[in-house]
């Protein structure tokens, strides 16, 4: 069993000292963790959304959910929210942050009116100087998602590049 209790006074600690901690107190950090809930209606309005032809009536009869679902859920069901994930680090999203990479592996096809669990962790936060975009940070984290009988379903991989200002103020 997760203690997401300790974990979840650990990001409450880490976020209001950021600024005096290392890069290495961030490695390993587990999520929060959560839940995520597919129901048929929202699966409908992913599939009309990214263009599948689907109507009313294939509502009912639809029982996989669009594989988008993979990184809607991923995030939204690790008890962090991507502002929240910032605040940890002490970014300012005004420097732009990017998503340098998103890798997704699946065991198994999701399915509709089907609770997910979600946990992560932090697998790495380094700091690098970079010809283009000057000082960044470069995050790097893993979100797997879980049935209610903890069967992996599938990890998404996440690597955010996060630049710290303007390149000549280095």
């Amino acid at each position: 069993m997760i203690d997401t209790a300790n974990i979840s006074e650990k990001w409450k600690y880490l976020t209001n000292n950021s600024k005096s901690l290392s890069l290495n107190d961030f490695f390993d950090l587990d999520f929060p963790g959560g839940n995520f809930y597919i129901d048929k209606e929202s699966n409908f309005l992913v599939n009309k959304s990214t263009g599948k032809k689907v109507d009313k009536e294939d509502l009912n009869n639809t029982i996989l959910a669009h594989p988008i679902y993979f990184m809607i859920i991923t995030l939204r069901g690790s008890g962090a929210s991507i502002q929240d994930i910032f605040n940890l680090l002490n970014y300012d999203t005004k420097n732009g942050p990017l998503l340098g990479q998103c890798n997704m592996s699946f065991n198994y096809q999701l399915k509709v009116d089907y609770k997910y669990n979600v946990r992560g962790k932090i697998n790495s936060l380094i700091e690098k100087k970079s010809q283009k975009l000057g000082k960044i940070k470069i995050l790097d984290f893993s979100l797997s998602l879980y049935d209610d009988l903890s069967l992996k379903i599938g990890d998404v991989n996440y690597v955010w590049i996060l630049p710290l200002g303007k390149k000549n103020e280095i």
